[in-house]
């Protein structure tokens, strides 16, 4: 699809579809959003955490490179559009339980290319006041940004300014031949010469009466937010046990791995037992709260590499999936625009079974 005078429908209104809509709709395509929550960034991207990072990937993971390419084409967004990063900070802390482990980390993220430094105790103590203990050192990343991703995927579509349905789900994809046409709702269908499936772990079910299946797996994990009266956090904080960033409103949010579904492991239940770690390592003002605690289900795939790609053996349809979606959107909606709109093979993104 070499002309850029297509209709596109974009399966899926979170981060990842926004990115695609933003960049398709920029390239001159009419793009059209379809997502059955009530509005974009509703899903898993409103279960998201929202740190934009380095720091946190492990040097030499099969993503490194692309999530190294994700942060500059964040930057490069950011100077585009200011006004949808005007509440995002900047920087992160980041350290392991030893001296020695974070020192190594450090030195292999620099190897790597990073842009990380270390800073020691009185550097962080300075930065971050509220902390009761500063660990010996720390590991710095100022290019992470934290931001509110349901947000910016609301921004992006508006700046797309895409037409946009929202609380109608995709039945299924509508076939004629070897071409997928468009979508189909309970009520009708939608005609589109190319459908971009961007829903996360529902991609899968569209594409069952294609006879393909992309492997994406639902990997949970827990957003829990509290209320906070006044600040306590200037940026991101990761050491062993506690993940925590704070919002311009003050909420404090905090990302914790899923465990089991034992009801003591139940999301509640976690926001209680970190609320206690939180009044143990931060100075906390006085009526901190759990607000909210959820699940969120990631789409996850074995190699852990997104995928991107036209699916095989069909035309007409595309797949845009992977983790981390809130890093890598802006990215992967570059790069699947200029694959299908300018011919260009997605340089950094496996094909792994798509075209």
């Amino acid at each position: 699809m070499a002309s850029a005078k297509i209709s596109v429908v974009i399966v899926g209104a979170g981060i990842v579809g926004a990115a695609l809509a933003l960049h398709f709709a920029r390239r001159g395509a009419a793009v059209h959003v379809l997502d059955e929550g009530a509005q974009a960034g509703s899903g898993v991207t409103a279960r998201a955490f929202g740190w934009v990072n380095i720091v946190n990937v492990v040097p030499g993971a099969a993503n490194y490179a692309l999530v190294q390419e994700a942060l500059a084409e964040y930057a490069r967004l950011q100077a585009d559009l200011p006004g949808a990063f005007a509440a995002a900070r900047s920087g992160s802390l980041f350290w392991l339980e030893t001296v020695a482990g974070t020192e190594a980390f450090a030195a292999a993220h620099r190897g790597a290319g990073a842009d990380v430094e270390l800073v020691d105790a009185a550097t962080v103590a300075a930065w971050e006041p509220a902390l009761r203990q500063p660990p010996a050192c720390a590991i710095f990343s100022p290019r992470d940004l934290a931001l509110d991703p349901a947000r910016l995927a609301r921004d992006l579509i508006d700046a797309a300014g895409a037409s946009v349905t929202f609380g109608r789900k995709v039945e299924s994809l509508v076939l004629s031949g070897s071409r997928v046409r468009g979508v189909r709702l309970a009520d009708g269908a939608i005609e589109a010469d190319l459908v971009i499936l961007a829903g996360g772990t529902s991609v899968d079910r569209l594409c069952e009466n294609l006879g393909f299946r992309t492997g994406v797996e639902a990997s949970p994990s827990i957003i829990l937010r509290y209320s906070c009266a006044a600040p306590v956090v200037t940026r991101i904080l990761r050491g062993p046990g506690l993940e925590i960033r704070q919002s311009p409103d003050n909420r404090l949010h905090v990302a914790k791995s899923y465990i089991d579904d034992r009801q003591e492991n139940a999301p509640e239940r976690m926001g209680q037992r970190i609320l206690e770690v939180m009044q143990e390592r931060l100075i906390l003002p006085e009526g901190v709260a759990l607000a909210e605690a959820a699940a969120g289900y990631r789409p996850v795939f074995s190699d852990g590499l997104p995928r991107l790609g036209f699916l095989p053996d069909v035309e007409g349809a595309y797949v845009a999936v992977g983790h981390p979606g809130v890093i890598l959107a802006p990215l992967l909606g570059r790069l699947a625009a200029e694959h299908v709109l300018e011919g260009r093979r997605p340089p950094l993104v496996p094909a792994a079974g798509l075209k």
